[in-house]
């Protein structure tokens, strides 16, 4: 399934694509590596995972359901086991010359009090039933792991796109400061005559500029903010400094080893295989309704057509057979039916299994991508910001206009822009594919 295309960088940031609710976009804006130091308290990605985790609801939900399904099946293994009731009742019937009028009738009047033991010796399908129960929890479960990766989706997706916008503040914050004393030079040498008026102008349009990216940048880091304390359960205010992001160190893993633990750990799949076993086992559920029933009765008490007394107390026992002959051909369709949505399930997975290799054969050259965009990104700062260095001085000096000191200037900060939006995109690439495998990323929990 390939990417949407992207026509802002607002959209890519906002993550638009979708893969069974479980993707993380690629960003497609720039980021800034911090060069502030790293303060006392600071929130990693893994720390943003576990407590997203333990707060959202779609987890919850899904543990709720495990639970549901789990009391299921205890029901379901119950009905295995005797029962214990009590019958108990007095019965008044019409009769004609000291007869009763139904045939059916023991007497003028029937007395029952017992304690009845009931006991299934023989019940296919109730042990088919309890077996499809289990196999529903442990389809619940792997649902629950599903859950947690999808919310590890999307508070990854919110982590990268506020440490995007946090550090392209720092970008125009720092270039808004280099701006100023730019046009505090630039000014001093107006009145001093060493410079123009159009020098003064340009560098006035400068910092314009700047403040003008600077403008921008604000509300959506405050928004990005919001977005991740939300999805990480935090007052906007009190949500901790992240962690200064840096490139990914080392190379990718084999595609051939995701591949491998995806077949093994991607929920997606899990879910499938175990709703494949649940129809299997709906299949025998079906299949049993054409066996006999057997089933034993104990009781104890008084069932009597006269006044009940006290020695009447008496144990009795019992063995029914339950056994089916002819349905017009509803268990026959029942079956069929059951064996069509058992191949459907099985398609299905090996349809699920395709989507998951070709996604992370996608994501697996995007990720490559990435990484070479990264050194290249890397190389192009260092030589705009000599270029920058070099074009200020020879500005101070005299030698170079305004224009051309803002030309450098501007290719400077797109550069490191740039070069910040390359680490960002090469270590969500590999968030992406440590999704895709479905484990949580950079984050020592395992789904």
């Amino acid at each position: 399934m390939t990417h949407p295309p992207y026509k802002t960088r607002q959209d890519a940031v906002a993550g638009k694509g979708a893969w069974r609710c479980l993707s993380v976009c690629l960003l497609a804006g720039t980021l800034l590596l911090p060069s502030f130091p790293v303060s006392a308290a600071v929130f990693t990605l893994g720390d943003a995972l576990r407590r997203a985790l333990a707060n959202q609801a779609l987890v919850q939900q899904a543990q709720r359901v495990v639970a549901e399904k789990a009391a299921l099946h205890r029901a379901a293994h119950a009905d295995l086991l005797p029962s214990l009731s009590l019958a108990a009742g007095s019965i008044w019937t019409q009769t004609r010359n000291g007869q009763p009028l139904f045939v059916s009738a023991n007497g003028p009047r029937e007395v029952i009090g017992q304690i009845q033991l009931n006991i299934p010796l023989y019940a296919p399908q109730a042990y088919a039933l309890q077996t499809l129960a289990h196999d529903q929890v442990a389809v619940a479960r792997y649902q629950t792991r599903q859950a947690r990766l999808l919310v590890a989706a999307q508070v990854t997706a919110a982590y990268y796109r506020l440490a995007l916008w946090e550090n392209e503040l720092s970008v125009w914050r720092e270039a808004l400061g280099a701006a100023r004393e730019l046009l505090s030079a630039t000014q001093k040498s107006t009145q001093a005559g060493t410079r123009s008026r159009l020098d003064l102008t340009q560098a006035r349009l400068t910092l314009a500029g700047v403040q003008a990216g600077l403008d921008q940048a604000t509300p959506e880091a405050a928004a990005a903010r919001r977005v991740l304390a939300l999805q990480t359960d935090y007052p906007a205010s009190e949500l901790p400094a992240l962690v200064p992001i840096s490139p990914p160190a080392g190379g990718l893993p084999g595609e051939t080893v995701l591949t491998t633990q995806a077949t093994q750990a991607q929920p997606l799949l899990q879910v499938a295989e175990g709703e494949i076993q649940a129809a299997r086992t709906l299949l025998r559920y079906h299949q049993a309704a054409r066996l006999p029933m057997v089933a034993a009765l104990g009781a104890y008490g008084v069932d009597t057509a006269t006044a009940p007394r006290a020695g009447q107390l008496a144990w009795q026992g019992a063995v029914t057979l339950q056994m089916p002959i002819f349905g017009f051909g509803r268990n026959r369709n029942r079956i069929a039916a059951a064996q069509e949505h058992l191949a459907a399930m099985e398609a299905g997975k090996r349809a699920l299994l395709l989507q998951v290799r070709s996604r992370i054969a996608a994501d697996y050259g995007v990720a490559q991508a990435a990484d070479n965009a990264l050194g290249n990104d890397r190389t192009m700062a260092q030589e705009a910001q000599a270029v920058y260095e070099m074009t200020r001085k020879g500005y101070l000096a005299g030698a170079l206009s305004a224009l051309a000191l803002q030309q450098a200037e501007n290719h400077w900060v797109q550069a490191r822009l740039k070069l910040a939006g390359a680490a960002i995109r090469a270590r969500l690439a590999r968030a992406q594919l440590a999704l895709d495998s479905g484990i949580l990323p950079n984050s020592e929990e395992q789904p």
